[in-house]
């Protein structure tokens, strides 16, 4: 996967919480005779997501800057960009970020920029592979007391969110999961419930068009969909 913008959250700060929404697809039989509309779920589905009032500040040049090497680097649909869940939604994700630690180098040192690398903890595991389209997964918490109903976590930058629990046999539990299983999942993963993120484009050519005027900060909305032409690439035989 080359070529990705990971948005930066802790750049553009937003004054709002961003919103990550399922969007299931559906099929319609049309009205029967007795005037009911006899509607069929499918396993498709896709994620939008919109961050809400990015604060954008004119005396800061980094804002302006990074906003346009961004802008150039999607260039309208066509980028791909991660999108990552970075507000806390669920207990296993708070405590998933009160464990993380950052580690340096082998010889100690950092980034250029003076950060290290994250060390996620081990939290949560897939219990048995995932395949390609699969709606129910066995999930195993590796720590004891831990809810694994309506979370998010990801793999490889696909996103999901588990439902309610179907069936529960020690750690393990069976639950289904929006949307279907993007590519699968080896048994035994550790899935990311720190930072679960999803793999988007802008929802139309125009979301990051902006005018930097001479207010001391201006405030943008942008809205992104899940790529699921991407998805549709890697999975075809």
């Amino acid at each position: 996967m080359t070529n990705v913008i990971h948005w930066p959250h802790s750049l553009f700060a937003s004054q709002g919480k961003p919103s990550f929404q399922k969007r299931p697809f559906s099929r319609s039989g049309g009205m029967t005779l007795g005037g009911r509309e006899l509607v069929t779920q499918t396993d498709l589905g896709f994620w939008r997501a919109r961050i809400p009032n990015i604060v954008l500040r004119r005396r800061d040049l980094r804002h302006e800057e990074a906003w346009n090497a961004i802008e150039v680097a999607l260039h309208g649909q066509v980028g791909l960009v991660i999108v990552s869940v970075s507000h806390v939604g669920s207990q296993v994700q708070k405590l998933a970020k009160q464990a993380r630690s950052y580690v340096p180098h082998a010889d100690e040192t950092g980034f250029s920029d003076d950060t290290f690398y994250a060390s996620e903890p081990a939290l949560v595991q897939l219990e048995e592979q995932a395949t390609l389209g699969s709606t129910v997964l066995k999930l195993r918490g590796l720590q004891s007391g831990l809810r694994l109903s309506g979370i998010h976590f990801s793999y490889l930058h696909a996103l999901y969110n588990t439902g309610p629990i179907i069936e529960t046999v020690g750690d393990v539990v069976r639950v289904p999961i929006f949307p279907a299983i993007r590519a699968p999942i080896p048994a035994g993963t550790l899935l990311n419930v720190t930072e679960p993120s999803c793999l988007m484009k802008l929802a139309s050519d125009n979301e990051m068009n902006l005018d930097f005027s001479s207010s001391s900060f201006t405030r943008k909305t942008v809205n992104f969909v899940e790529a699921i032409d991407y998805w549709d690439k890697v999975s075809a035989p």
